[in-house]
């Protein structure tokens, strides 16, 4: 075992309990200066005010109203391996840069179109505009049903159904990472029966980087169904599906989950102040290649928050893989394939504006049982600290 992971060093292990141990202090609206503990007065304006004035147009005709919308996430990571051979890095990522517009259109339609932006370290890389994140039309002619067309998301798996805007976390779990599909073109159809809510989706798998159309010829396809049940006023029950039948063999004719398979059990409760969220995914027949193709893959997450005060949430996470991929390579410093991989996070939500404007961070303790082809255990400590903003 190497030396105890660099918390003196860490700057984000000094940043957090500092942010911790100020949040009572900055707990007041920020449209107010206090006086003393009694005579609040307004001052008249706060910082999430800027957050009201994203809606370029408004009208009665085809076109309802225009809104800019988009999203900065970023935040600096300090990561160390704490095995022979595993590395260490300290960086500030611009994890998402996003920018577009939402237009709603006359009969319920909806048309949404955002852009990844550069995010390379110095805003340096070849284009300013990146790719096309989302690109689609939403029909919504009651609360019941929904029809939606163009390059989207899947809604499946906890971490993943809901925006990054959202997120408990600061980043999606390496079990919610190794199951998960590429933003695909395809359709999705949203109605309730039953005492349920269903999703029914299909999506052509090719993996589109660019501003190109996708070549649906060349690519297989992806089915998934998702249906959520609300057991009562506090908690909701989910099941998730995808059938996929894609050519491997090279990356942009494969962008849906590396499994025939995947299978998701969860939910979401929330009881007050305390909420819990639980995932669990199984994957059947791999197909990516990296691992042993036609195995199976399971796992488990579980994720308790509490609301401490209007501004400020802690979170935890425990998460378990039988075996796959150590997550983004920015969190960590390696990304071996790994068995037996169990993950736990600590961290706060730090909410300035609500989730518009918010401060994300933890720390990360990752351990497997060995590295795939090795008789190494795998061991690192992440620490994590971020801004979190959208318009």
């Amino acid at each position: 075992m190497s030396s105890p992971h660099r918390f003196k060093k860490s700057v984000v292990g000094v940043a957090v309990p500092a942010i911790l141990a100020a949040a009572p202090l900055l707990a007041g609206d920020l449209g107010k200066a206090i006086i003393d503990d009694k005579a609040p007065v307004s001052s008249g304006w706060s910082v999430c005010d800027l957050f009201d004035h994203t809606t370029l147009y408004e009208g009665d005709g085809v076109l309802k109203s225009l809104k800019f919308t988009g999203r900065y996430h970023g935040g600096f990571i300090d990561t160390e391996d704490e095995y022979p051979g595993g590395g260490e890095d300290e960086l500030w990522e611009h994890r998402r840069f996003r920018a577009g517009f939402v237009a709603k259109l006359a009969g319920d339609l909806t048309l949404q179109n955002i852009y990844n932006l550069d995010t390379s370290q110095h805003f340096d890389g070849d284009r300013f505009v990146d790719n096309i994140d989302e690109f689609f039309v939403q029909w919504d002619p009651s609360d019941d049903f929904y029809l939606i067309f163009g390059k989207q998301k899947q809604n499946i798996l906890s971490e993943y159904r809901h925006s990054s805007n959202k997120l408990l976390v600061y980043e999606r779990s390496s079990l919610t990472q190794n199951f998960l599909s590429q933003k695909l073109w395809g359709a999705a159809v949203g109605f309730a029966g039953l005492w349920l809510d269903h999703e029914i989706g299909l999506w052509g798998t090719a993996f589109e980087d660019d501003f190109a159309w996708p070549s649906f010829e060349e690519a297989g396809a992806s089915f998934t169904y998702r249906a959520n049940y609300e057991l009562n006023d506090s908690t909701t029950l989910f099941f998730d599906y995808q059938y996929v039948d894609q050519d491997r063999g090279t990356q942009e004719t494969f962008a849906a989950a590396p499994y025939e398979q995947v299978f998701a059990l969860g939910n979401e409760s929330k009881w007050g102040r305390f909420g819990l969220n639980t995932d669990f995914i199984a994957g059947l027949d791999r197909e990516d290649g990296r691992l042993s193709a036609g195995d199976d893959s399971h796992g488990l997450q579980v994720t308790p928050y509490y609301q401490l005060t209007d501004h400020l949430q802690l979170v935890a996470r425990y998460a378990y893989l039988s075996d796959g991929r150590i997550g983004r390579p920015q969190q960590y410093a390696s990304r071996p394939e790994v068995d037996g991989l169990n993950t736990f996070y600590v961290g706060f939500n730090y909410e300035i504006c609500k989730t518009k404007l918010r401060l994300q961070g933890g720390y990360e303790w990752a351990q497997a049982e060995r590295i795939v082809g090795t008789n190494t255990e795998y061991e690192n400590g992440s620490w994590l600290l971020g801004i979190r903003t959208h318009w």
